[in-house]
């Protein structure tokens, strides 16, 4: 493998374009059409952002350290008991919120999804949330003792499988993304089970804009990235999507292992 390659091409599967009389997409309340008729793989240049600058203020995402005492990702209740915590003191160093709520975690693995045991790696492009986001989260700002003038949504995305190769995150500079490739979508069933109702982006193709990833994540590594902002008009999401780097297509890697929690954060 060209371990040194700053920039590779990958495929990227973006959401076709919705024709004039097409109903508004959902996923969730049908099992997924594996073909994927309504998406359509893009090459497209994905540049390694190791040893660049980026900022949450700008591109919409951020590289940061973090050594977390958790051991087991997959123990639940360790992780809501430790991480949950590491995380809040993570962002609100980071950004300066006054209130952080780590409100749920996905912990994905390659291997396991083949059974249907976790989540796999996502490999379409898309935004976790839109501005109905604000709607959703009614029943906890009715508890805030105060409301908030800014609210802002961050993933916080960690792999900690052993050799940081397999199905890489790319995020998409957000000053790159227009309302104009952006495509809500109803998620039903969100977080498993009985989960609720949420409002995503998929994305259609645009050739402006650009592709980030950060080559061989190590454990102590989080990824941060905003999916949500109430004080941006228009709010302009950094899309995501797992790929598949061709630079490791055939060689045996670790299936990836990753978590991924949410961050509301409150700005009074």
């Amino acid at each position: 493998m060209e371990a040194n390659l700053k920039k590779i091409e990958a495929d990227l599967f973006y959401r076709k374009p919705l024709r004039p009389d097409e109903a508004k997409p959902a996923f969730g309340l049908s099992a997924p059409d594996p073909d994927r008729p309504d998406h359509e793989a893009f090459r497209k240049t994905v540049n390694d952002a190791r040893g660049e600058h980026h900022e949450l203020s700008a591109a919409g995402f951020k590289l940061l350290t973090h050594d977390s005492a958790v051991t087991d990702f997959y123990d639940e209740a360790d992780v809501l008991a430790r991480y949950y915590p590491e995380m809040q003191k993570l962002v609100a160093a980071e950004i300066g919120a006054h209130a952080v709520h780590i409100q749920s975690h996905i912990v994905r693995n390659e291997a396991e999804a083949v059974s249907g045991k976790r989540l796999g790696a996502h490999r379409l492009v898309h935004n976790d949330f839109t501005p109905q986001f604000q709607e959703t989260i009614l029943p906890l700002l009715e508890t805030a003792e105060r409301v908030p003038k800014r609210i802002a949504v961050y993933n916080l995305w960690r792999r900690f499988d052993a050799d940081g190769l397999d199905a890489p995150l790319a995020l998409c500079d957000s000053r790159t993304v227009s309302k104009d490739e952006l495509i809500p979508t109803d998620l039903h069933n969100y977080g498993g089970g009985e989960g609720f109702q949420i409002e995503i982006y998929q994305s259609s193709f645009a050739d402006q804009h650009q592709w980030y990833f950060y080559s061989t994540m190590q454990r102590n590594e989080v990824l941060m990235f905003k999916t949500y902002d109430s004080a941006e008009a228009p709010f302009l999401p950094t899309l995501h999507s797992a790929f598949d780097d061709p630079r490791v297509s055939g060689q045996t890697v670790t299936p990836r292992e990753s978590i991924e929690a949410r961050a509301i954060c409150f700005f009074f």
